[in-house]
């Protein structure tokens, strides 16, 4: 009886089987017949470095020493990144969007979560050269990068960068582009000792002229201004007014066929979380009252294509926050006085995906040690040594 059973059930089961295998093919079919309404790209890279440290980095990637004593060996694959667009064109229009991710950001152990890089939606006109962009994308400003092997670029050491939320228009006549645009991070609270959010937010603009000196040149000038009101940590009544804002000139300029030199410098007040510089935009407790802090720095980075294979990157860059703004904060919570970072790396391709590197990172940080009038400073001294190896496609 019990066999009977178990053989109705398998012959039962079989035809299931059969009628949804019917019914699953002619639908597989039709499916297959279906195209997508938008054009998709897709890219990414997978890639592992390794960081030899000679003394504590603030934060995992290149940005400023804490100590030069403590020394660390770091297996890092965070860099390894994923990205697709989508897009559509109508007349002389084309729309997309665009998403990418990597690995950095909140982490347990080796447990690494994707992080959005960028995430926006355009629309481009081809015959006017206008454009709108809202979403989160690189910062539209002081838009140079150095080449590093480090994902840091120089945080913290001449390079302002980030990638924030934003509503950008461009216009690119011909060899120019002028650009508008408001920037904010999504939630921007208060720095420490104050309350409320930053709620305006940056308003950036940039001119900038392609091929004047030569083909693939760049030259730029940008910046941005913003108004701030927050309240004061100890006493909530009190409303502290900010004016920050940033000037910043950015070149990139072909020496010759093998040779490549880009750059910034830049100069402003209250430059802080958007630019990754955090820690340097406001000061609450100045004896003089609270004060934006002031600060000047830039980087230049050159390239050397030995050959088709074969890159060198080398290069400095400085960030030097006014002292005089820094006055009346502890020196535990000052992140430096002056932070200056060189750099040199190899990179060797050995087909067109795949490819290894090494570089060395050389920093000096002036750190502030103790108060008051027994306040001093003292420069550490630290390397960090990066071998890496990526399959990008």
């Amino acid at each position: 009886m019990r066999n009977g059973f178990w053989n109705m059930t398998r012959r039962g089961v079989h035809c299931l089987l059969l009628v949804s295998i019917a019914f699953l093919i002619p639908c597989a079919a039709a499916a297959g017949d279906v195209t997508s309404s938008v054009d998709m790209k897709f890219w990414g890279r997978a890639i592992f470095n390794t960081h030899y440290d000679t003394g504590a980095m603030a934060t995992e990637f290149m940005s400023y020493l804490k100590d030069d004593e403590t020394t660390t060996w770091n297996f890092n694959p965070r860099d390894t990144r994923l990205g697709f667009s989508a897009g559509q064109t109508q007349d002389d229009w084309a729309y997309r969007a665009v998403f990418e991710m990597d690995f950095y950001g909140a982490n347990a152990g080796n447990s690494l979560l994707p992080r959005l890089r960028l995430g926006y939606a355009e629309a481009k006109n081809s015959e006017s050269g206008f454009s709108v962009r809202g979403g989160q994308d690189w910062i539209p400003v002081a838009a140079q990068n150095p080449g590093t092997i480090d994902f840091g670029v120089m945080s913290w050491g001449g390079n302002l960068w980030w990638r924030v939320p934003q509503l950008t228009v461009r216009y690119k006549p011909a060899n120019w582009e002028f650009l508008v645009s408001a920037m904010k991070h999504r939630i921007s609270d208060a720095p420490d000792g104050q309350e409320a959010q930053e709620k305006m937010p940056w308003m950036l603009g940039r001119i900038a002229g392609s091929n004047l000196l030569g083909k693939g040149s760049l030259v730029a000038l940008g910046g941005g201004v913003r108004s701030v009101t927050l309240n004061d940590g100890a006493t909530p009544d009190i409303e502290n007014e900010y004016s920050p804002y940033l000037v910043a000139f950015e070149l990139k300029v072909p020496l010759g066929k093998k040779f490549i030199l880009n750059g910034e410098v830049y100069t402003g007040q209250g430059i802080g979380r958007e630019f990754v510089h955090y820690g340097f935009d406001y000061n609450p407790v100045h004896p003089d009252g609270s004060t934006e802090i002031t600060s000047t720095g830039g980087f230049a980075s050159l390239k050397f294509l030995a050959s088709a294979k074969i890159e060198l990157n080398g290069g400095f860059g400085m960030d030097d926050p006014k002292d005089e703004d820094l006055v009346g904060i502890d020196a535990i919570d000052i992140r430096y006085l002056k932070n200056q970072s060189f750099f040199l790396n190899f990179k060797h391709k050995i087909t067109k995906k795949f490819g290894w590197g090494l570089e060395v990172i050389s920093l000096t940080t002036n750190k502030a040690v103790g108060n008051g009038d027994a306040r001093t400073n003292e420069d550490l001294k630290g390397e960090r040594y990066t071998t890496s190896m990526w399959f990008v496609f």
